[in-house]
């Protein structure tokens, strides 16, 4: 008599095989976009840590500057932001990203770091928000400029 695999087994087999694959590829894809959030929340403070450099510094004897957009951000010098000058720096969020809950001193969407300290008016915080995970990261900036998340 032979011995083999009946039709059911088989059918068994690569349902678990199925469910273990979708599995995977639903965790890997949570955590790219996990990854995602936690890099753009470091790579937004290490920028808006910059601006406040600059400021402290006494670059050009300006402020510096960055403006927020739920999409976006853009790192600028001088005491207003211009969306027309062509010296800004933007940067754009993965689709899956977005900043919310902007709660700033002033209530602009920008936080002005000024000369000779790097101190701001526009203290507060704002949120960087995962639609895919329903979770967020607070950022909270500091009346003395310095950043924490």
């Amino acid at each position: 008599m032979k011995k083999a695999f009946t039709l059911v087994e088989v059918l068994i087999v690569l349902t678990l095989l199925v469910i273990i694959f979708g599995m995977m590829a639903l965790y890997s894809k949570a955590s790219q976009v996990r990854a995602d959030l936690n890099a753009q929340v470091a790579i937004f403070v290490s920028y808006a840590r910059l601006q406040q450099s600059e400021a402290a510094a006494g670059k050009n004897a300006e402020s510096f500057g960055v403006n927020l957009e739920s999409d976006s951000y853009a790192l600028f010098e001088g005491d207003t932001y211009d969306s027309n000058d062509l010296s800004n720096d933007w940067t754009t969020l993965p689709p899956t990203l977005e900043i919310q809950n902007i709660s700033l001193n002033g209530g602009e969407p920008e936080v002005i770091f000024l000369p000779p300290h790097g101190e701001t008016n526009d203290y507060g915080t704002l949120d960087f928000y995962s639609t895919s995970l329903d979770k967020s990261i607070t950022v909270t900036i500091s009346s003395l400029g310095t950043l924490h998340y």
